[in-house]
């Protein structure tokens, strides 16, 4: 790489790095005031920027993304926060935004770099498979069928050649339903006795199971596969 490619490079990571250090040290000296994080000073937070609370959240979502499960419910406060649908296109957009940045700094710093930093067994088996596959198949199933954590499949699919529109569509159709789920969740939490809540609970059970059952299944095959394969190759008496 050109050293003023590199330098651009770092010098955009850099810039990137200051302006969430910036808003994550706003966020920490505002939720400091409280005994633990919660849906109503989360709202409270976000709300207080006024016309720019879609902008705070889209900074929030993308700053704690890879806090674990804090990306599930912050798409279900966006619903509560902004609508069902409002809040569905925001998670959608700040959860491809959280996305681009890891993949963008898989793809710059390489997979020596991602290396020392994911220790994940099923990353190299991930990687290998990702060879041949259409980019935007790879990336839709990685979504909808998410065996490795948000991160991993971030870094992950910067390390193949898949192309950034390709990521960025995949990326988008495989969160729909998920976001969906999550949103309609909490546009109706208001009234946990309506129907609305009720569906919700059973929609976001579907989006959970579905997946659950699909990397059970694979698995399953996995294993008969290799069984399979060790009794062909057991040398005859």
């Amino acid at each position: 790489m050109p050293n003023n490619t590199r330098k651009n490079n770092l010098l955009q990571i850099g810039l990137l790095m200051l302006i969430l250090a910036a808003f994550g040290l706003t966020a920490w000296l505002y939720f400091r005031q409280f005994d633990q994080l919660s849906a109503e000073n989360i709202n409270q937070f976000v709300g207080s920027f006024g016309p720019w609370a879609p902008v705070a959240f889209v900074v929030i979502y993308t700053v704690s993304s890879p806090i674990p499960l804090i990306a599930t419910f912050l798409s279900a406060a966006a619903g509560l926060l902004f609508g069902v649908l409002p809040g569905m296109l925001l998670s959608i957009f700040a959860a491809t935004l959280s996305g681009l940045i890891p993949f963008y700094l898989a793809r710059t710093l390489g997979k020596d770099w991602v290396e020392k930093r994911i220790k994940n067994e099923q990353l190299q088996k991930a990687y290998d498979q990702s060879e041949g596959q259409g980019g935007f198949l790879f990336v839709l199933l990685m979504r909808l069928v998410p065996v490795l954590p948000w991160e991993v499949q971030n870094y992950l699919a910067g390390l193949t050649k898949v192309k950034i529109p390709e990521f960025l569509l995949g990326t988008v159709i495989g969160i729909i339903p998920g976001s969906f789920a999550l949103n309609f969740l909490g546009g109706s939490i208001s009234d946990p006795t309506s129907w609305q809540f009720i569906l919700a609970i059973g929609l976001n059970v579907i989006a959970f199971l579905v997946p659950a059952a699909a990397i059970f299944i694979r698995r399953r095959i996995e294993k008969h596969k290799a069984r399979s394969s060790e009794g062909s190759e057991a040398p005859e008496d």
